[in-house]
């Protein structure tokens, strides 16, 4: 078994036929039917599902195997990866993350500019706009504009193996 750890604490297992998604040292995301399990590496086989306009296909790649020094991160639980343009990349749409527009910011970036711009074109078509009457709500849109630039950023939807997330293959034995 594969137990994916939150320092000793057991977030979520693998077994033999689990699917598991994985992001490696290099950035590549990998995703897959887990096909084997040994002492510091696991086997996949490559789940490649294309989504075309009428039609569904499916991508079949070999096994590969990877030891677990070389799993830099896992998705957060959401998060999906999905085979996308040639590559396994993480899915913005597909994904089921909770309050994701308020988590990565999104939502206080567009509402801050959307809300400066209308300030302004109404100002303007209104010819009454200055910046001096409008500093404090232009201002005010501006700091929210940078919160929520400072949200994105600091946003990560991987949960990073090292010191407080980390995996280890558990032999089962029945005696």
């Amino acid at each position: 078994m594969l137990a994916f750890k939150k320092k000793a604490k057991t977030i979520s297992r693998f077994w033999e036929g689990s699917i598991i998604a994985f992001q490696l040292q290099n950035g590549q995301w990998e995703k897959g039917e887990i096909t084997k399990l040994q002492n510091d590496s696991i086997y996949i086989k490559p789940l490649a599902i294309i989504y075309n306009f009428m039609s569904i296909d499916t991508l079949s790649i070999p096994i590969m195997g990877v030891t677990l020094a070389d799993i830099y991160a896992l998705p957060k639980n959401g998060v999906t990866v999905d085979y996308i343009n040639g590559s396994f990349q993480m899915s913005k749409t597909g994904s089921k993350v909770k309050w994701y527009w308020i988590k990565s910011g999104w939502i206080f970036i567009v509402g801050a500019a959307g809300y400066a711009g209308l300030n302004i074109v109404n100002g303007i078509l209104q010819n009454n706009f200055s910046f001096s009457k409008n500093k404090v709500k232009l201002g005010v849109s501006a700091l929210v504009f940078l919160g929520g630039i400072l949200l994105h950023r600091s946003y990560k939807p991987t949960l990073q193996l090292g010191k407080k997330y980390h995996l280890e293959i558990l032999k089962l034995s029945l005696k």
